[in-house]
């Protein structure tokens, strides 16, 4: 069976803006400030670039490469065992595209070797690399075969063999993926959260700002509200939390320009997220169970119930969406 894991996707990484320093009486030149901010400037770019090139990639492939696995496993009555050869209905894993490595394959490799270093990190790139290499030619290969119902010629011959080397290649790129999610939301987040404290020194509570405060906190909730068991009190404080931050932004930064209409679409996803995380928190506080159908529903993208991990997820995953517009 393949190793479980929880699908997100990350928020891009944003460049740092520096504060402008002025220069009174007594102080030194601006030209002193210039070059000390120019080499910090330089750095937090390449940080970015880094961190960008890596969650492109992980944003491109690695939802529906699990995705995918799921509906692949999905009609076999034993997936450890693989397909009987009776079954009636069957779906392709995804078909890792030429396009999806061109946003991995090369760009993966640079970003490993650029500076800054960061070991743990890119060590887990290498491996996710490395992993989503071996699955792409057998994904596509398998994709194919039921495409092109191949299956119905041969009774099942080729789909049968090819299921055991498909299955270690997920399950090898599972494991990679969740390393280097890990690495990546811990990297990302802190660079994210030194850039929200260089936005405010510069220029105050900006949208920017905003937006990127609000991402920061919606991300720790939604990796709360996934337990099958939370703190609801903490849950409750930081949906309040995101709900006030929220407020503050609409009435400061919502009717300005330019850019009015895609921050209202960010703030409409915002609302959104908000509403399902009070009925994840009502439905775990008050023990509320699913019924048998929802219980069917809980892994489904669309139909997942209010109150539910997966409900909470999509909603966040759109806010993300949102947030990367803007």
């Amino acid at each position: 069976m393949l190793p479980t894991l929880r699908i997100t996707v990350l928020a891009a990484a944003v460049s740092t803006l520096l504060a402008a320093c002025s220069g009174d009486a007594g102080t030194a030149p601006a030209a002193s400030t210039a070059d000390v901010a120019a080499p910090q400037a330089d750095a937090d770019q390449a940080l970015t670039a880094k961190l960008n090139a890596y969650i492109a990639c992980f944003n491109q492939v690695d939802a529906r490469v699990h995705t995918g696995a799921g509906h692949y496993t999905g009609w076999m009555d034993d997936p450890t065992k693989g397909p009987s050869g009776k079954e009636a209905t069957v779906y392709a894993p995804y078909d890792i595209s030429d396009h999806d490595m061109k946003l991995c394959d090369a760009p993966l490799s640079g970003a490993i070797a650029a500076t800054p270093a960061l070991p743990a990190l890119d060590a887990a790139a290498g491996r996710y690399r490395d992993a989503l290499m071996t699955l792409q030619p057998l994904s596509h290969q398998v994709h194919d075969y039921y495409e092109r119902q191949d299956h119905e010629d041969d009774q099942f011959a080729k789909g049968k063999q090819l299921h055991d080397p498909l299955m270690r290649a997920l399950s090898s790129f599972v494991e990679a993926s969740e390393a280097f999610s890990a690495e990546l939301d811990a990297q990302n987040d802190a660079a994210q959260r030194a850039q929200l404290k260089v936005l405010e020194q510069a220029e105050g509570r900006t949208r920017e700002y905003y937006r990127l405060a609000m991402m920061l906190d919606a991300k720790v909730i939604v990796g709360l509200l996934q337990e099958d068991a939370f703190d609801v009190a903490r849950a409750t404080a930081l949906l309040e939390g995101f709900n006030q931050l929220s407020d503050e932004a609409h009435a400061k930064v919502a009717d300005a320009e330019p850019g009015k209409l895609d921050w209202n679409s960010f703030e409409t996803a915002a609302e959104k997220f908000r509403r399902e995380g009070k009925a994840r928190v009502k439905r775990v506080s008050e023990k509320t169970a699913y019924t048998q159908m929802e219980k069917g529903w809980l892994d489904s993208p669309t139909l997942a119930p209010e109150g539910s991990p997966g409900r909470l997820l999509r909603t966040y995953n759109d806010l993300v969406f949102q947030s990367n517009r803007q």
